[in-house]
């Protein structure tokens, strides 16, 4: 019944604002209501590496600029590289997507396999280097759950911490997710985790390490698992992409990079299912390992992903129950329904928008989107009552229109374009 009932709710892209957190207003954490966003670098965590030196990993942090909200979800990223290149500046793209809809969103910088100084690495060596980027994926998790007890620099909403990553970044995130201590583990991996300080891993300080690296979901960009039965009832959910054609980390099963092998999205996702874990899958047919992200002609089908997994995070972050909270302290949200647009149906370009009396600011920003979450059109309106202003010519249908101020969103209106 929970599989059927997330599955019904995801189908939506606008739904019903939840009692559950009053940042939630049924678009935040869905589209894109904050104009822009703000970048953090900061150390979390300390680590020895594979030369056998204590280095410093740090993580950009991407925050929505002018944001009130107490509390916020935080989505914790990892870039790609097949464990040997890459740089957390790799996923400032998903950041700023996942920061500019109300979420916190880090990059992390993760330790690497050093190929210059020790030569290319072998299967074992390269398995080594995963389990040390799981602890420290498990650090930066731990970091924020710390800093909301501390200093509360971040506003993390510690309930709700989520990962996700691209190519190795996406194994990353799936081990961290997926991987405990009652998983059938090869002998050759319980060696590697028992070296690198358990499951939990040796990164962080011994503070850090008293804090929770459990997480709510993982959004999984082209990545595997070592192995798909670890996947059990009652684990995290999982939003993946894939394209059936991915010659690095392989859609089914098989050697990922010509250095490990791997059970990809095409594999994982099924057994999700049958396990009872719910699992969204954006298959590519005839995708590649970086095209789907860079090419416009798989445009579409990418920003269909986008709008499935931030649903998926939406509805977790606002709607799932917690019998442990019996107040909710945050500020309240702008009213909802304070404001309207006429006429509608729209025939032609030209609308008027009534404006909302309570509201102290006098600019507002009409945002348009269709209903797979893309934004079609924005319009400045000066207050404070009544504005005259314009649509695009767009196709016949349904569209939201969402208004919003300094003070925050003041909800959505329906639009029918005739």
């Amino acid at each position: 019944m929970r599989f059927f009932l997330l599955c019904l709710l995801l189908l939506t892209v606008v739904c019903s604002t939840s009692a559950q957190n009053t940042s939630c207003n049924g678009v935040r954490y869905k589209m894109p209501v904050f104009a822009s966003f703000q970048r953090t670098t900061v150390p979390y965590a300390t680590a020895i590496n594979q030369l056998g030196q204590t280095i410093t990993l740090s993580m950009d942090v991407y925050e929505p600029q002018g944001d009130t909200a107490k509390k916020r979800p935080v989505v914790v990223l990892a870039h790609g590289g097949s464990f040997i290149f890459g740089n957390k500046s790799d996923m400032a793209r998903w950041c700023e997507l996942l920061a500019r809809r109300g979420y916190v969103a880090a990059s992390i910088q993760y330790r690497l396999y050093p190929v210059f100084p020790l030569g290319f690495p072998d299967s074992t060596k390269i398995m080594d280097t995963a389990v040390k980027a799981v602890g420290d994926m498990k650090a930066a998790v731990r970091y924020f759950r710390e800093d909301a007890a501390t200093q509360n620099r971040f506003r993390a909403d510690v309930e709700h911490i989520y990962v996700g990553g691209y190519s190795a970044g996406a194994v990353t995130a799936l081990h961290t997710a997926f991987l405990d201590k009652d998983d059938d583990i090869p002998p050759f991996m319980q060696a590697l985790i028992a070296n690198n300080g358990g499951l939990e891993g040796n990164s962080g300080s011994p503070t850090n390490q008293q804090y929770s690296s459990a997480v709510g979901a993982v959004l999984n960009l082209s990545g595997g698992l070592y192995r798909r039965g670890w996947i059990r009832a009652d684990e995290p959910p999982v939003a993946s992409i894939h394209g059936t054609a991915d010659a690095t980390v392989p859609y089914t099963t098989g050697v990922a990079a010509g250095l490990a092998y791997l059970e990809g999205s095409g594999v994982l996702h099924p057994k999700a299912l049958q396990a009872g874990t719910w699992s969204y899958l954006k298959t590519i047919p005839g995708g590649g390992h970086t095209n789907i992200y860079e090419n416009a002609a798989y445009a579409q089908p990418l920003n269909d992903y986008w709008m499935r997994a931030c649903a998926l995070l939406e509805h977790l972050t606002c709607y799932q129950p917690d019998p442990e909270k019996t107040t909710n302290t945050e500020t309240p949200a702008p009213s909802v329904g304070a404001w309207s647009i006429y006429p509608n149906p729209v025939s032609e370009g030209r609308i008027w928008v009534q404006l909302p009396a309570e509201s102290p600011d006098s600019a507002f920003d009409l945002l348009l989107f269709d209903l797979q979450g893309r934004e079609v059109s924005r319009a400045r309106l000066n207050g404070p009552n009544t504005c005259e202003t314009t649509i695009p010519d767009i196709p016949a249908g349904v569209y939201m229109a969402l208004l919003r101020s300094a003070s925050g969103v003041w909800g959505t209106q329906k639009i029918m374009r005739q």
